[in-house]
């Protein structure tokens, strides 16, 4: 198929971090995430004209040359335009004929993201910005055939998420990029990681913004003991022992409330915690950077989720199930 006839459409999910996400943001130290599939979706077409963004979230329409992409460094379009950039140059210092053929050729495209992970103060905690560094990664690979490896996408991604956002593990683009659940290890591993037991999210609609948060300082103590607890938990899942896990889960929260200053845990977080962890066979943790947005739950099994989730509702909170999305190649 031609360029001129070509559109891609892809799905890209977001994630959740459940264990080590402070820790993660320190070199070296590891964590636990899990991608959460979501409506996001971006497609990419070619133009007639102009190159262009477009999304559903109320950013207006940006318009620029594929050939020169200029931007300024504030722009609500950023992670995009970044992500797009840094995927072209990466493809064409690597020579690739698509891509060295693009300029004479006069291509531009039309990129158009659609999110239900919300936008400001109303996002949802999924990792957002990440999903949208991710997708177009992808996206412009596919489109224009750069062939690019999983390990040279999440090369550029993590590049240009931090490059924009000036901070942060890479954890977020790394469960994304990869799919499925990671144990990740900042800046050295990324391993798959499969989770036994259903897992579910407890929205309580209160968006933070985290990267404020990760900047937090912690002690050497904090650091050797989170990564202790993500390896046991690691450990439990891997031999599929709840009981275990949910003791190390329930450890890795306390850690996380003894060393992070006021404010982490809401009253909404606190409630739907202490009810959710008062069932065996539930196991729930703050996900990400606390300070509102999301639960992570883990059921053994699901014989008390409807009941919980008519409890949880009662205060405007959401339970829902959710998948964990597939393993990329």
């Amino acid at each position: 198929m031609s360029i001129s006839e070509k559109k891609i459409k892809t799905k890209i999910p977001g994630k959740l971090f459940f264990a080590g996400e402070y820790a993660v943001t320190k070199e070296g130290n590891l964590a636990l995430i899990t991608t959460i599939e979501t409506n996001f979706e971006m497609s990419i077409s070619r133009a007639s004209d102009k190159s262009v963004l477009k999304t559903n979230v109320g950013l207006a329409d940006f318009e620029f040359s594929l050939t020169k992409i200029e931007f300024d460094k504030e722009s609500p379009w950023n992670f995009a335009l970044t992500a797009l950039k840094n995927t072209l140059s990466a493809a064409d210092s690597s020579k690739k004929e698509s891509v060295s053929k693009i300029s004479e050729l006069s291509v531009e495209i039309c990129l158009e993201i659609r999110s239900d992970l919300g936008f400001g103060e109303n996002k949802k905690g999924y990792g957002s910005s990440a999903s949208v560094v991710c997708g177009v990664v992808n996206a412009v690979n596919q489109f224009f055939d750069l062939q690019l490896s999983l390990e040279k996408r999440f090369e550029i991604a993590a590049k240009t998420h931090f490059e924009v956002q000036g901070s942060g593990s890479m954890g977020d683009i790394a469960a994304i990029m990869y799919g499925g659940s990671v144990f990740y290890q900042n800046h050295n591993r990324i391993l798959p990681l499969e989770i036994p037991w259903k897992t579910y999210v407890v929205q309580t609609g209160k968006a933070a913004k985290t990267a404020e948060k990760i900047k937090i300082k912690l002690s050497d103590e904090f650091y050797q003991t989170s990564n202790e607890l993500v390896i046991e938990m690691a450990t439990a899942i891997d031999i599929q022992d709840f009981s275990l896990f949910k003791e190390k889960l329930s450890e890795n929260q306390l850690l996380l409330l003894e060393n992070i200053p006021e404010g982490y845990m809401t009253k909404e977080l606190a409630l739907a915690l202490n009810l959710l962890n008062s069932y065996p066979e539930l196991a729930a943790k703050i996900s990400g950077a606390g300070f509102g947005e999301n639960l992570i739950l883990f059921a053994q099994n699901s014989m008390a989720i409807a009941e919980v989730q008519k409890k949880l509702s009662e205060y405007g909170i959401n339970l829902e199930e959710f998948k964990i999305a597939q393993k990329n190649n």
